[in-house]
């Protein structure tokens, strides 16, 4: 239904708005699709002028869909990010009418793609596919391994360069920048890894984190897929998890920020454990944007809960 209503709403847009909200002070206008998106392109700008992110704050990024205003935005835009999974098909649909494109910074053709996995306990596929096709079903959630995160910010500081040789030093100099800083973040993780007893995570929620287990080399329980809509699981796959959370003796159950945590009370209750949130950066918190926080920043809270998570004291 949103792909039928994208072009007409398009037309309409075009016709009859100017929303005058750009800002004639920078060079590049500049459209992030998502929060990931949104925090590299401002890590590597040095600030956020010209640069805009649709997806409303607090929202949940599988639930959103794109306004009158936001296609106007795309249409106007010099640059847009985005992830580029099949949640973002829309943004290649709306594109691909316009006379003069906008150049495509795609985050999952920064990275090796894995497919989505399903893990013995997660709910069956039912409705939570999307419709795609699962010969191969793309887990779109690269930037949650830091080490991709990395290879984003390398590559947008090349495409920002080549739309802007004058401020080709400024961007280069603060993609190092913030590199440094996502090398240090990832050697914390490692260490964590390194030195816990347990290495399996359990999820009651969506998980949209196989990047970043794969990455460190954990392994992980979890009541749907990265990509399965907020839905109340069925009894097998709840008990499933409070067995695993038990017989593994976890000392806390993990929900994603954003999402339900009703289920995540129930397995921790009768696991006899607490409920930790572990954060996915599909999107920031209102709270969280409205006070500059970035992909760093967030996960630095993972760090702790990580920590917890595989029984690790503080204490060593």
């Amino acid at each position: 239904m949103r792909r039928l209503l994208l072009l007409p709403l398009l037309l309409m847009c075009l016709i009859s708005c100017d929303d005058g909200e750009a800002d004639e002070g920078a060079s590049l206008s500049i459209v992030a699709v998502d929060f990931p998106s949104y925090d590299a392109c401002r890590a590597v700008l040095g600030s956020d002028d010209g640069l805009v992110m649709l997806l409303p704050p607090g929202m949940e990024s599988h639930s959103y869909d794109p306004t009158a205003r936001d296609m106007v935005r795309l249409s106007e835009a010099d640059l847009i990010v985005f992830a580029g999974g099949p949640s973002d098909e829309w943004v290649e649909t709306l594109v691909s009418t316009l006379d003069n494109p906008p150049v495509l910074f795609r985050l999952i053709d920064q990275v090796s793609l894995l497919e989505e996995e399903r893990r013995e306990g997660m709910e069956e596929e039912g409705d939570h596919d999307h419709g795609h096709s699962h010969d191969f079903q793309m887990d779109e959630h690269v930037w949650t391994s830091p080490r991709n995160e990395i290879s984003i910010i390398r590559n947008l500081s090349a495409v920002l360069s080549s739309l802007d040789s004058d401020a080709r030093e400024a961007y280069e100099m603060n993609a190092a920048g913030y590199i440094a800083e996502l090398e240090r973040l990832d050697e914390e993780f490692r260490t964590i890894v390194d030195d816990a007893p347990l290495h399996t995570l359990i999820f009651a929620s969506r998980f949209p984190l196989l990047y970043f287990v794969r990455e460190y080399g954990l392994d992980y329980y979890a009541a749907f897929p990265g990509c399965a809509e907020e839905s109340e699981p069925s009894a097998r796959t709840v008990a499933f998890l409070i067995d695993k959370a038990r017989n593994l003796a976890v000392p806390c159950v993990l929900n994603i920020e954003l999402s339900s945590g009703l289920i995540a009370r129930t397995i921790a209750e009768e696991a006899g454990v607490p409920v930790r949130t572990f954060y996915s950066l599909h999107n920031a918190s209102a709270l969280d944007f409205a006070q500059g926080e970035t992909y760093i920043s967030i996960m630095e809270r993972n760090v702790g809960v990580l920590k917890e998570a595989l029984g690790e004291s503080d204490n060593r």
